[in-house]
């Protein structure tokens, strides 16, 4: 099956930092013994260290996507979860055209009294798919111009449509 699969997860914000950060700490946990003395047993140790682990493991696994079959004209935006990918199949409306654009916007997270209030800009990249409506049906966002038109020659190639 040749597919395009884009998956909406950022490792460095949101929940899925959240979960780094609970794996980090559960590796530090069961390494700690071994410079640090403490009262705990082992198995309080253990039990502490893999509980963070696998938390931590379920929320970066825990994404939503969107995959698109080329050879059968179908997509589905589905839930991927320990990754098992939930979500329905649909026919692709026909398509006329792939765009890449960019957006520059001011970010600034709300100040709540524990982590730093930060402002600046982002520019995100991103690779539309227009239907012959001229309405934009997907829209996948990249970090980086390269990587935005990588993959939106690849979706306009197996998806034979042009690449404005």
């Amino acid at each position: 099956m040749q597919h395009f699969d884009f998956k909406e997860r950022n490792l460095i914000s949101g929940p899925h930092l959240l979960g780094l950060l609970l794996v980090i700490t559960g590796i530090f946990v069961l390494i700690s013994p071994a410079f640090l003395s403490s009262g705990s047993s082992i198995e309080k140790v253990l039990a502490v260290g893999m509980v963070s682990i696998i938390i931590g493991l379920l929320i970066i696994l825990t994404y939503k996507g969107t995959l698109i079959d080329f050879e059968e004209k179908r997509f589905k935006k589905y839930s991927s979860i320990a990754g098992f990918k939930f979500g329905e199949w649909k026919p692709l409306p026909h398509l006329s055209k792939i765009k890449v654009a960019s957006k520059t916007y001011i970010s600034r997270n709300t100040p709540n009294g524990i982590s730093p209030t930060l402002s600046g800009k982002v520019t995100e990249f991103n690779t539309l798919i227009y239907s012959i409506d001229s309405e934009p049906i997907f829209l996948f966002t990249y970090p980086n111009q390269k990587e935005s038109l990588k993959q939106a020659k690849r979706l306009a190639k197996g998806l034979e449509i042009d690449l404005d």
